[in-house]
């Protein structure tokens, strides 16, 4: 029985090394790796497209000034400039198509309103009565004629390049229209400033008169606008005016030259329309009346 117990005893001892060597073996440990001397694992971030940022760019508001399909209707600027002897309504300026052109609509907003007083003559000579006037600023006398579109009231308004015709007479110009009335007379001026030559075909005039001639300077038309149409409406309110230095043409008087407005006094008052127009192309339309 002892020797029995011994071996079992034995047995049992031998089992626990054997157990106790199998846990400890080098090749069944498990290493861990030392948390300071790991190797970190490079990582490459996900690969993002910028996407290019484009600044909104700030509309500056401007003045409405074309008449293409669906624009808004053009501006208008009214100013007034009462001259002596006369009275005026102030220029309405329709400024259709000059936002591309700085020259003109500069010389538009300088336009004084008429004054027939100070202009017995026309803007192709001195003007002793405006000093400052400077007549290479101011428009020919080209050629006249009277009647001008007798036959039918209907012809075409020829308006060569860089050239004005004045037109005095009832008229119907592409929807502008004027009929002498209760003493007012029609004065149409169509000023080209185009590089071409343009007719302006089966407008209407009744029995009138007109000049066509160059305009001297096209960056200072409003000296020469202003000269013209004051001259004009001198004659045609019958004030004194002059043909050439020192020959009168209507002295207040006597029968006025042409007998405008149909009496031999002349008119009450001038309806005036000045059209600014680079050939088929209508740039500005200016308004006024002036009255005696």
């Amino acid at each position: 029985m002892a020797s029995r117990k011994q071996k079992q005893t034995g047995g049992g001892i031998l089992a626990l090394i054997l157990i106790i060597a199998l846990i400890w073996a080098p090749w069944n440990k498990v290493t861990f790796a030392d948390p300071g001397t790991e190797t970190p694992v490079a990582t490459t971030a996900p690969a993002t497209t910028e996407v290019p940022t484009t600044a909104t760019p700030t509309v500056n508001p401007t003045a409405n000034t074309g008449t293409s399909a669906g624009a808004a209707p053009a501006t208008t600027v009214t100013t007034s400039n009462p001259t002596n002897g006369t009275t005026s309504t102030g220029w309405t300026i329709n400024k259709i198509d000059v936002a591309s052109d700085p020259i003109i609509d500069a010389w538009l907003n300088k336009l004084k309103e008429p004054a027939p007083t100070f202009w017995t003559t026309f803007p192709n000579i001195p003007n002793p009565d405006v000093s400052e006037f400077d007549v290479a600023n101011g428009m020919e006398y080209g050629v006249d004629n009277v009647p001008f579109c007798q036959q039918d009231s209907r012809c075409d308004f020829v308006v060569p390049a860089q050239h004005y015709r004045l037109i005095t007479a009832d008229y119907s110009f592409q929807g502008m229209t004027c009929q002498s009335a209760d003493g007012t007379g029609c004065l149409l001026l169509l000023i080209n400033v185009g590089d071409q030559s343009f007719t302006w075909r089966n407008q209407m005039a009744d029995n009138g008169f007109t000049v066509v001639g160059r305009y001297w300077n096209g960056d200072a038309l409003d000296e020469g606008v202003w000269g013209l149409v004051s001259n004009v409406s001198a004659n045609m309110l019958n004030m004194p005016t002059v043909s050439h230095p020192g020959e009168a043409l209507n002295d207040g008087v006597m029968t006025n030259g042409g007998a405008n407005c149909g009496i031999p006094t002349g008119c009450k008052s001038v309806d005036i329309t000045v059209v600014v127009h680079a050939g088929d192309r209508i740039l500005a339309v200016a308004k006024t009346t002036v009255n005696r």
